[in-house]
């Protein structure tokens, strides 16, 4: 029995779900990092600051998880979703900065 059929529709099962991998993790870093903007502003003064916060952390920790797996990539496109996972660290980084230089502030 000649088992390429069931290759080529294992090769396409894994490249569709490398696809809908890709897009679902665009997809978290694109709103981690528009909540990691909305806490980065210092002047918004936003209430829910935490919670966009904490939004955005979980976006960050599922895409960074999740990139390894993806198999069926190009150059450019990993470059592009490692950028973006750069980019949302560094936004949450500095959020923390500043939510610890607010706290410092309101117990001065």
């Amino acid at each position: 029995m000649d088992s390429r059929p069931e290759l080529t529709k294992l090769d396409e099962l894994r490249s569709k779900t490398d696809r809908q991998l890709v897009r679902f993790i665009t997809s978290r870093l694109d709103v981690g990092l528009n909540y990691a903007r909305l806490v980065a502003d210092p002047e918004a003064g936003w209430a829910s600051a935490e919670a966009f916060q904490s939004r955005a952390a979980k976006a960050y920790d599922e895409a960074r998880s999740l990139l390894p797996w993806v198999n069926d990539l190009s150059k450019a496109e990993r470059r592009r979703l490692e950028s973006k996972l750069q980019q949302l660290g560094e936004l949450l980084e500095e959020s923390t900065i500043h939510a610890g230089m607010r706290v410092q502030t309101a117990c001065s």
